[in-house]
Parts: structure tokens; C-alpha cells; sequence
């Protein structure tokens, strides 16, 4: 499915955030994400997140690029919240109000958003309609299988 241009508001996410790279999330050994994600739902940090603004969206937003997707960075999971501080033991993201591209996820599984993030680096190498401005990027999930990954463009 071909990806479609959507302008979006700033946002502000809460969450817990890593950093990483996708060299160390390409090894089962390294890999922190597929642990992060499992922890958000299972410690049920949700429930600490305040100001939900929609507390059924979470967001996963990728964000201080050391470079490109070659380079280091971090990944927030959370919830848009209206608080205007940090609170304790979470971070705050905030997505770029711009345009992104929209890939949706054909297959809600960890396999199927893998194929969609391959789908969008393989989007870039061939199509020079758009390039990425690596700002902040973010997967959108509404619901078990309603998920898109938005991908900030210059």
C-alpha cells in the first residue's frame, strides 16, 4: 500500500524512553524494544501517565536522532497527556507538528510492524518524492489492529 501525506499537530508524549540503535535492535541478543513494549503493558505504566488526553492511543515515538537510521536513538512508549512538566519516573517527547508519511500496518503483529518499518526503509532507498527529516517519527496504536507508523518528512 502505497503511504499517504498527513500534516499533524505537535503532541506531547509521556512515557518511558531507551535509547538504542537498529544495529543492537537487529540481534535477539540486544534487542531492548520487544522487552520495553512487553514491560509497558505488563507493569501497566498507563495507569501513572497523568493528563491522558486518550488513554486508548499509545504511542511509540522515535525521537533525537543521532544521524539517521543508521545512528543511535531514542524511543518513547506512552500517552498524548495535556501535563506541561515532567513528571516523576517518565519522560516527555514531543512530536513535531509537520507533515508524515502514513504506512499503515497490514498485520497487527511484531512481524507484521517489522515488515512495515522494512516497507519504509525500502520507501526511501527507491522513491525521491519525500525525504525523511528525522525529527520525530512514531508508531500510532488504536486498538489491537489499528496501527500506522508516521514518518516526519522534509
Amino acid at each position: 500500500m502505497e503511504p499517504i501525506v498527513k500534516h499533524i499537530d505537535a503532541k506531547t508524549i509521556i512515557g518511558v524512553t531507551l535509547r538504542t540503535s537498529n544495529e543492537r535492535e537487529s540481534h535477539p541478543d540486544t534487542a531492548s524494544i520487544p522487552i520495553m513494549w512487553r514491560n509497558f503493558f505488563e507493569y501497566n505504566v498507563m495507569a501513572g501517565i497523568p493528563n491522558q488526553l486518550d488513554p486508548m492511543s499509545v504511542y511509540g515515538v522515535y525521537s533525537n536522532y543521532e544521524s539517521n537510521e543508521m545512528g543511535e536513538y531514542d524511543l518513547l512508549i506512552g500517552l498524548e497527556s495535556g501535563a506541561t512538566q515532567k513528571p516523576a519516573n517518565f519522560n516527555i517527547v514531543n512530536i513535531v507538528e509537520g507533515n508524515y508519511l502514513v504506512f499503515p500496518v497490514l498485520e497487527a503483529s511484531p512481524d507484521g510492524i517489522k515488515d512495515t518499518w522494512a516497507g519504509v526503509e525500502g520507501y526511501f532507498d527507491t522513491v525521491d518524492t519525500h525525504k525523511r527529516s528525522f525529527t520525530s517519527d512514531f508508531e500510532l496504536y488504536q486498538g489491537r489492529s489499528d496501527i500506522s507508523i508516521y514518518i516526519s518528512i522534509i
